[in-house]
This record gives C-alpha cells, sequence and structure tokens, in this order.
C-alpha cells in the first residue's frame, strides 16, 4: 500500500513546482526548493516499490520499511494541507481587512496597521510551524532511502509491473467426475458457439468470451467444451493459456507448436504472424484463449488477422474476468458465468473432502459439511479450497471448528485464493489500488453508495485535485466494476445512473482487508468496552452500539465512522488529522471542530436534535461533502458558508420546512450537489451553473423563479418540483428548466404546459395535492381565501392531460392522485387528426405507464377502428406494463389502444371495482378485449 501513498503524494506535490503555482503558496523561505527536493526523493524511493512491496509480503523487516514509509507520505499529505489551508486564511483575512470601513480617515489608517502586524506575526508563527514539520519530514525521508541502501537494496523497477503471486498455467486436460454443476451452462455455451446467427455472419470466426469473477469456474466450462469439441474430430483443436502480460510471440508459438508447424528460433513477431497465417489457412480451428487480461488490441489485432486465414466456421472461445476485454477481443457473443447451487458446492466439496473416508464417517460430518458448503457462495474454487482444507481434518469438532470460524481468514484458503484477486489487483494503477483497498472500511454485505464511495475517494486524496474528480472516481469504480471488485448492482431508477448501489463478495472483501491488514478496522462496540489503541489503523468503523461506551481514539486516523453510537464532546479534541468524520447521535458539534482543518467529506446526517452548525465549521476551508440529510430540526447554514468554496456537494435532502439559507450561499459556484432548495431567495440559484444529478425545489410562497435561472443548469439531469399552494400555480409557468433534462417529478394540481417541451425527458412523474405528504382538507379551507370555493373547484381546475404522446424518449409515465383528472382524450396521445398519411410514432419509447388514485376519472377514450387498422400510426409501440391503480370510477379500458400496444405483456388492475366487473375473469363479458395480454393481474389490495 505504501507504493499508493507515495503516488499520491508525488501527485500532490507536483503542482507546487509549478511556477504559477509556487508564487501563491510560498509561505516558507526557499518553498520552491523544499517542495522539489521532498518530491525528487519520493520518486526515487517510488521506483524500488515495487521490488519492496513483493518482499514485504513475507519478510516482516521490509513490511516494517514500507509502513514507516507510508507514515511519511501521510506527514507529507499533511503538510500539504497545512499549506493550502493557510494560504486560503491569508487571502480570507486579507480580503476581510480590505472592506473593512470607517468614518474617520486617520482611525482608518491606524486600526488597519494594527491588523496588518497583528496578521504578519500569525502568520509568522504558523509559518515557522509549518517550516519546522517539513524539516522534520525530509529527516525522516533520508532515514529511510539510507535504510534501503545499507540494508534491503531493493531492485528499481521502473515502468514494470511486479506480482506476488503468478498464477499456475492452465492446461485442457481435467478430471470429469470433479465438476457439478454446469451441464446446462456446457448445453448453453455449445449452442452458442455453434448456432448460425451472428453478427459477423454463419461463415466467419465466431469469438465467444466467457466472462466470470476469479474461481468462478470459467477454465473449466472451457475445458469441457474443448473436450467435447476434440471429441467429434472436426475441428483443430488447440489450447493457450495467455495470462500476463499478453505475450503476442508467446501465444503463436503455442499456437504453432499444437498445429506441429516449425519456426525459426528467436523470431520476430511479424515472422510468427506470417508463419501462422500460412498454417491455419484450410483448416478449421476450435482455439482457447484461457485467462485474458490485456485491454489493448494492439497485439490481439495482428494474431486475429492472421487467424482469420482460417476455414469459415472456426472458433474462437475466451475466458476473461472483464467484459471490457471481451469487448476488445470483438467478441460475437459474451457468456456471463453465475455461481453454482449450494447442492453442486456440497458436491465438489464432499468429493474431496470425504476422499478415502470410511462411509460411517461421512455420513457423521455430512451435516456440517453442507452447512460450510453454504458458505462457498457458489464458487467452485472455493468449494474445492474447503473441501482440500477439510480432507486434513478428521473429527466433527474440527469441522464444526471451521463452521463457526470466520473461515476466509484461515490462512489455507487465502493461499489459493487470493493469488487470484492478485493478479486483478496488480493490474490496477496505484490510485485504483488505494480506492479498491479503502473499501476494507465498510462492513460485510453491506450496500455501497456509489456516488458516496466517490466521494469518500476524493476525501482521502485518491483522485487528482481537479474540476472533474467525480468524473475520475466513476471512471476508476467501472474499472474495478469490471474486474469484478463489486457486484449486485441495483441502478438508480431516477436518473439511471450507472451503478447507484453494490456490494463487494466477501472474498473480495476479506481481500480488502488482506491488503490494508490493521490499517482499516471495523469494530463493534458494546457498552463499557474500551477500545484498544492501534497506531497503524488509520480508518476506523464502529458498528454496533450501547449507550454507554468508552472511547480511546485515535490521533492518526483520516477516516473515521460512528453513525449508531452516541459520540462525546470531547471527540472533536483529537483526530487532529481525519479526512473523513461521518457521525451519528449529535445533539450538538462543539465549536472545536473547526480545529480540524484535513477534513473534506463531514457527514452528520440524520441527527433529528441537532439544532444548528457552529460558525466554526466555515473555516473547514478543504470541505467537498457536507452531509445534514434528515436533520429535522437543524435552522439552517452558518452565517460564513461563503467561506467553503471548495465546497462541491451538500446532501440536504428531508431538512426542516423552515431551513435557511444566508447571503453568500449564492457565491458556493463550485457546488454540484445540492439535493433540495426550500428557499423564496431562488436569485441564489442564479450562479449555481454546476449543480448536476437531482434538484428537489419547494414552492411555498410567491416567488420570482425566474432568478434561478435554471434554463443554465444544463448538467441537471433530475428536477422535482413541490408546488403547495393552487394559488401558485400560474408561478410555475414561468420557470424555465434546462431543455436535456431527462427526468421530471411534479407534486401540484396540474403539469404545467412546458413540460411537452422537454424533449429529452425519458421518467415523467406527475402527484396531485394530496399524494403522500400533502393535507389536501388543508388545502381545500385554504381555497376560500382565494377565489374559488371548495364545491367547485373540482370544476373550475378540471383540465386534460398534455400532449405527452410526442415526447420523443419517454420511457417512463406516472400520474397519481389527481383529483381534478376526469378524463383521459386523444390530446394525452398528441393526435389532432383522426387519420395520418405519414408515419406517426405515438409514445415511441414509453415502458412503463401508470395511473394511480385517480378518483374522479371516469373516461379513457379509445382510438377508433379506422385508427387501430392504420399502419402509418403506431402507439406505444414499447408498453411492456400498464398498472391502474384505485382509479374507482374508471368503467372501462381503451381495447382498440391496448391491442395497438404491440408489446404490451403486463396488466395490473388494482382497486378498481367497474374494471373487475367487467373483465376480471374469463366469464366477463369483455375478457376477450385483453386477453391477448400474456399477464392480467387483479388485486384488491
Amino acid at each position: 500500500m505504501a507504493d499508493a501513498s507515495v503516488s499520491m503524494v508525488v501527485t500532490r506535490l507536483a503542482p507546487l513546482i509549478e511556477k504559477k503555482v509556487r508564487d501563491e503558496v510560498s509561505l516558507l523561505l526557499n518553498a520552491e526548493n523544499e517542495v522539489g527536493s521532498l518530491s525528487e526523493k519520493l520518486k526515487k524511493i517510488q521506483e524500488v516499490l515495487a521490488d519492496a512491496e513483493q518482499k514485504g509480503v513475507t519478510d516482516p523487516k521490509v513490511k516494517r520499511w514500507l509502513d514507516k514509509l507510508q507514515e511519511i507520505a501521510y506527514e507529507i499529505d499533511d503538510a500539504v494541507d497545512e499549506w493550502e489551508v493557510e494560504n486560503i486564511r491569508q487571502q480570507l483575512e486579507e480580503s476581510e481587512d480590505s472592506t473593512g470601513s470607517s468614518e474617520d480617515p486617520w482611525q482608518k489608517k491606524v486600526s488597519s496597521f494594527l491588523e496588518s502586524v497583528c496578521l504578519c506575526f500569525k502568520q509568522t508563527v504558523r509559518r515557522r510551524s509549518i517550516a519546522l514539520d517539513v524539516k522534520q519530514i525530509h529527516q525522516k525521508l533520508d532515514s529511510i532511502a539510507q535504510e534501503n541502501e545499507n540494508e534491503f537494496k531493493f531492485i528499481p523497477n521502473i515502468g514494470g509491473v511486479s506480482r506476488a503471486f503468478k498464477r499456475d498455467e492452465s492446461t485442457s486436460f481435467f478430471e470429469v467426475s470433479e465438476i457439478h454443476g454446469r451441464d446446462l451452462d456446457k448445453t448453453t455455451l455449445m449452442s452458442k458457439l455453434f448456432s448460425e446467427s451472428s453478427s459477423q455472419g454463419e461463415d466467419d470466426i465466431k469469438i465467444i468470451s466467457i466472462v466470470g469473477t476469479g474461481g468462478m469456474g470459467k477454465t473449466t466450462l472451457a475445458q469441457l467444451a474443448f473436450d467435447e469439441i476434440k471429441n467429434q474430430k472436426v475441428f483443430k483443436t488447440m489450447w493457450v493459456c495467455v495470462s500476463d502480460p499478453f505475450d503476442g510471440i508467446k501465444v503463436a508459438q503455442t499456437i504453432l507448436d499444437q498445429l506441429e508447424v516449425s519456426y525459426p528460433r528467436n523470431p520476430q513477431f511479424q515472422t510468427l504472424l506470417n508463419i501462422l497465417e500460412e498454417s491455419v489457412s484450410g483448416k478449421k480451428f476450435f482455439l482457447v484463449l484461457d485467462d485474458v487480461w490485456t485491454e489493448k488490441d494492439t497485439i490481439w489485432k495482428p494474431l486475429r488477422k492472421s487467424l482469420s486465414s482460417g476455414v469459415p466456421g472456426s472458433r474462437i472461445l475466451v475466458t476473461t474476468r472483464n467484459e471490457k476485454v471481451a469487448e476488445v477481443m470483438g467478441s460475437t457473443h459474451t457468456y456471463p458465468l453465475d455461481r453454482i447451487s449450494d447442492l453442486d458446492c456440497w458436491l465438489v466439496l464432499s468429493q474431496i473432502a470425504f476422499k478415502g473416508r470410511r462411509e460411517s464417517d461421512c455420513e457423521m460430518l455430512k451435516k456440517t459439511g453442507q452447512e460450510i458448503a453454504k458458505k462457498c457462495k457458489g464458487m467452485p474454487l472455493v468449494a474445492k479450497t474447503i473441501g482440500g482444507l477439510l480432507h486434513s481434518k478428521t473429527t466433527l469438532q474440527q469441522w464444526e471448528n471451521v463452521l463457526k470460524s470466520e473461515v476466509w481468514e484461515l490462512e489455507e484458503v487465502k493461499k489459493d485464493l487470493f493469488p487470484l484477486l492478485t493478479l486483478s489487483y496488480n493490474e490496477l494503477e496505484p490510485a485504483k489500488k488505494r480506492c479498491f483497498s479503502y473499501c476494507a472500511i465498510f462492513s460485510k454485505d453491506s450496500m455501497i453508495d456509489v456516488d458516496g464511495l466517490i466521494r469518500m475517494w476524493m476525501a482521502q486524496g485518491f483522485l487528482s485535485s481537479s474540476e472533474t474528480m467525480e468524473l475520475q472516481g466513476r471512471e476508476y469504480f467501472e474499472d474495478l466494476a469490471m474486474r469484478s471488485f463489486f457486484q449486485d448492482f441495483k441502478l438508480f431508477h431516477r436518473t439511471d445512473s450507472i451503478k447507484y448501489l453494490c456490494k463487494m463478495h466477501d472474498i473480495v472483501h476479506d481481500f480488502a482487508q488482506f491488503l490494508t491488514k490493521n490499517e482499516c478496522l471495523i469494530v463493534g462496540v458494546h457498552g463499557g468496552q474500551r477500545i484498544v489503541s492501534r497506531h497503524d489503523a488509520r480508518h476506523l468503523n464502529l458498528i454496533q452500539s450501547q449507550e454507554k461506551t468508552d472511547f480511546c481514539f485515535f490521533p492518526q486516523l483520516r477516516s473515521f465512522f460512528c453513525k449508531n453510537i452516541k459520540v462525546p464532546p470531547y471527540l472533536f479534541n483529537h483526530l487532529k488529522r481525519v479526512r473523513l468524520l461521518s457521525l451519528g447521535k449529535l445533539e450538538d458539534i462543539p465549536k472545536e471542530i473547526g480545529n480540524l482543518i484535513h477534513i473534506r467529506y463531514l457527514d452528520v446526517s440524520y441527527n433529528s436534535s441537532l439544532k444548528e452548525l457552529p460558525e466554526t465549521v466555515c473555516n473547514l476551508y478543504n470541505l467537498q461533502t457536507l452531509g445534514i440529510n434528515g436533520c429535522w430540526s437543524l435552522c439552517g447554514l452558518p452565517e460564513g458558508i461563503h467561506k467553503l468554496k471548495n465546497l462541491r456537494h451538500l446532501l440536504n435532502d428531508v431538512t426542516g420546512r423552515d431551513f435557511k439559507y444566508p447571503q453568500g450561499f449564492e457565491k458556493l459556484t463550485n457546488l454540484l450537489t445540492l439535493d433540495q432548495f426550500c428557499s423564496n431567495k431562488w436569485g441564489y440559484l442564479k450562479d449555481l451553473n454546476q449543480l448536476q444529478g437531482v434538484l428537489r425545489l419547494r414552492i411555498m410562497e410567491e416567488v420570482e423563479v425566474q432568478k434561478a435561472d435554471l434554463k443554465n443548469k444544463i448538467f441537471l439531469q433530475y428536477l422535482e418540483l413541490d408546488v403547495e399552494r393552487y394559488e401558485l400555480l400560474e408561478i410555475i409557468e414561468d420557470i424555465h428548466p434546462p431543455p436535456n433534462l431527462e427526468g421530471l417529478n411534479f407534486n401540484g394540481l396540474r403539469l404545467p404546459k412546458w413540460c411537452t417541451t422537454l424533449t429529452q425527458l425519458r421518467i415523467l412523474k406527475f402527484f396531485g395535492p394530496f399524494h403522500r405528504r400533502y393535507d389536501f382538507g388543508a388545502l381545500l379551507r385554504s381555497l376560500t381565501f382565494f377565489g374559488p370555493t371548495p364545491n367547485n373547484m373540482y370544476d373550475y381546475y378540471s383540465w386534460s392531460l398534455p400532449p405527452l404522446g410526442k415526447l420523443p424518449f419517454l420511457e417512463e409515465l406516472e400520474i397519481w392522485s389527481v383529483e381534478t383528472l376526469d378524463h383521459v382524450g386523444h390530446e394525452f396521445l398528441g393526435m389532432n387528426d383522426k387519420t395520418s398519411i405519414v408515419p406517426l410514432t405515438i409514445f415511441p419509447k414509453l415502458k412503463i405507464l401508470e395511473f394511480g388514485n385517480c378518483d374522479k376519472w371516469k373516461e379513457w377514450e379509445d382510438i377508433s377502428e379506422e385508427e387501430e387498422e392504420n399502419n402509418m400510426i403506431s402507439i406505444m409501440p414499447c408498453l411492456h406494463e400498464l398498472t391502474i391503480h384505485t382509479c374507482s370510477e374508471l368503467k372501462a379500458l381503451p381495447h382498440r389502444l391496448l391491442r395497438k400496444a404491440s408489446s404490451l405483456q403486463l396488466l395490473k388492475i388494482i382497486r378498481c371495482p367497474y374494471l373487475y366487473e367487467r373483465y376480471e375473469r374469463e366469464t366477463r363479458e369483455d375478457w376477450d378485449k385483453i386477453s391477448h395480454i400474456s399477464n392480467v393481474e387483479f388485486n384488491w389490495w
């Protein structure tokens, strides 16, 4: 891990050496020389880190050397922080001084002179402290370098890749009796290999890729296919274990060896390619390329071109962990390999564990063994490894110990499983290594918020300090996900983020903890138990709570998670080096938090009793993320919030109605995330044009919505609008959302007219006034003061749905709790004419349509017989699911329209008595009019 830490601080130091930045950060005498010297020393040490980290796996002395180096890297990171904080503080102090005013010019001059003297003295003291820190860091770094020269003499590895483990080469030979749970996979794979439907054409060489995590059985499945094809004696079969790096010469030589073709000694790559092209010409071959890692096609392309001279119908089978590799290889089909069942895991495990045992012993151990097999989580390699472990254990008690133990901590398991993950890990850049290993701080099986994880990486400095940190973090995550370090992805349907929530497999999580050793600690705390201090811990997660807990803090911590435990006030006198602080059960935050200058991520969400944030929070100049979600009692943001120029994410969903945004909020122009805004000062939003993702706006009174200039918030994906009073309906027409908005969630009495101009809209959800959080009775009572009475309000505001059918990309439409809706006609579809002589597609992309709690809705106008038969008109061609929920007055469905929606597969009718009477069973009068829909569900609940 030292390699990643050193790389991180070298990256941070690099811009400080640039002339344009040096002029701004010259806080010290000869600061540029100090920074340059540190950087050069680190780069020299960095050259030998690959060798050192490989030896550190088994050599405790080397491990201690690496730990010391990592500690120095942390100290340098802290020093850079102090330089930058001091710089910001100096600029703010000078700015505040220059804006001061006084009626007496002489008094102003004297006051300015005294303030300048005091300011200069404070800066001198602080700079001297920083200078002493830098001097000590230099001495420690010199000692580290000297220790290497005198004792270790590590080998420089500039630009190379070193690996602590090497995977054994695979072969095409295997024992069939040891394989379980892959019969269906084998059948499916064989059908893909020999199916004639191919984007490349039935006579071209087809490439199939098996993709799956390490230990899933990709090679085994390839061996099954290889053996069957070899026995057919139709193809010339060849097996190449590619592994990493992708050595084109070695691959070509292996193929030629199996073709029994001779080639020159020490040949050039091109020479081999020419021989290979000639050798496969006229041959129908089946080639397996096992364990492919490279994502670059520079070597594979010429090999593939040479192989293309083979007889049409030849096949290439690739196994890889990475979907991107499958894409680079030009795969016709990708076959994702899933886990096997618990029963099959048991068969694999027992076959090895029971080998040579007496039948009576096997019967005694069977039940415990089946429980152990469940821990294998469907991974064949794990089952084999545990089976081998159990084979040496002869008593039931020993098997019970394995069952009850943290089985993945056993050295025998690590020895076989971790090398597989290490191959993937060693391929990563240093920054990505840090990003992955940091995930050891999460508890097993916990759902990980991807956006939150990226913000945590930012806080730790794993991402470059630039305007595109979030984008870089997303790219890092995608790369790690491609390498199977994450699983169980869940999409965030509102913005369709690429992987909003995910998990880590238990083995992967254990591997991350294995890498970080004691650096990442997850501790279960019980009442009255004191935590033993650990000097090597940098990230701590306290996950269990009792009311009374004794704390013994770690001053060196860089992350502290404590969401379920009440923290004492003296907490903020510690944790001087912390970058991330996530706390729960807080009644107030002491002003001492302002001393924690390294903090980038502060999360105090769901502290319902927290009433205010102290002004000293505004001294946290490095703060990037502030989480206050669900802080019901919080009165607002502190007055000095404008000082937080680096704030990028304000997570303030579900805060109180009276939450205040102070003057200066409009200066937070780096803000990317603002969950909601419920102030009447819409002008504060004018210059926040970097906002992205989801923004919720609550309109509670008359405001000048134009001042928000929403049309320039071009990075917003999803907008939520809450209009809480009917007399504000006209105001919303003055809102002009960004034209490329993808999602709209509107709460009010009617949809604004401009919603049909949002041509990029994919999701539209419309909720009426009493849906969920609305008190409709209170709304009706308020109407007496503004003209229409409650008795005629529904008639006065009766309206039709706008022509939403014209929205070209709309995929999901929900309309709920609209009391003023009584009729859905042709205007909803956007059909003005009864006939069409040009192709017309209505709702071309719509997949899901829902109506709910529309109690006044009586009629859904059907299309005419002529329109149904008109082939020039297409209506909802992609509609998959239609739901009608609690629409008690609706008497019929639009039969012709539903027949026109040819893709409709699911119709849900819930708590709709007239529709139940008309359609519910096959004996009902109009059942035949919806019987073409494959799945029709009726429900009263």
